[in-house]
């Protein structure tokens, strides 16, 4: 959740995975909670980076004359997404829909990994909106897999085994280190 909390605050989410996101804050008080703790994290970071960096303006860039259009496309997008956050927070009515809802898929993907030993395997990425999901064993030989669809784009994503232990895919060598140092696999899916 903390990995989804953080693509909100970095405006990395498509609507759906935002209304899915506002449903599950809604939902849960602690998310709430921590969602509140690090959008308040962010505003002191951006503020101390704004009176360290001075404004620059080009010659040859000029301002527009309003200034709305004159404010910073990131800042203007960070409240937009804050103010529909807080709208949706105290606006939705209905019981938060529970489960997996994913995007429109494009292109079906098999995972596989093998780790004898463990007990449960899960995966979970930006096309699971960081939702676990169970990976199946293949046989007894400690292979185990899952196939899902996954729409075109860069997904990062990591196997979780046995609830806790987060563990980046070895046979995928694109990986990154995300705002909370965890290392996922980066799979890129483009279709054909």
């Amino acid at each position: 959740m903390d990995y989804l909390i953080s693509m909100y605050i970095d405006n990395e989410l498509s609507i759906d995975d935002k209304i899915s996101f506002v449903e599950h804050v809604h939902a849960d008080q602690r998310i709430t909670d921590d969602a509140v703790a690090y959008l308040m994290q962010e505003k002191a970071l951006r503020s101390s980076l704004a009176e360290q960096v001075p404004d620059v303006v080009l010659p040859f860039l000029q301002r527009p004359k309003f200034s709305f259009l004159a404010a910073k496309p990131l800042g203007v997008a960070f409240a937009a997404s804050l103010l529909i956050l807080v709208a949706l927070y105290f606006t939705h009515t209905q019981p938060p829909q529970t489960g997996f809802h994913p995007s429109p898929a494009r292109h079906q993907h098999r995972f596989v990994i093998y780790q004898s030993g463990v007990k449960q395997i899960e995966i979970a990425g930006s096309f699971t909106n960081w939702q676990r999901i169970p990976l199946q064993p293949a046989g007894s030989t400690g292979y185990w897999e899952i196939t899902l669809e996954i729409p075109q784009g860069e997904h990062a994503f990591s196997y979780i085994l046995d609830g806790d232990k987060i563990l980046a895919d070895p046979t995928i060598p694109i990986k990154e280190e995300d705002d909370f140092g965890t290392i996922n696999s980066i799979l890129i899916v483009e279709t054909t």
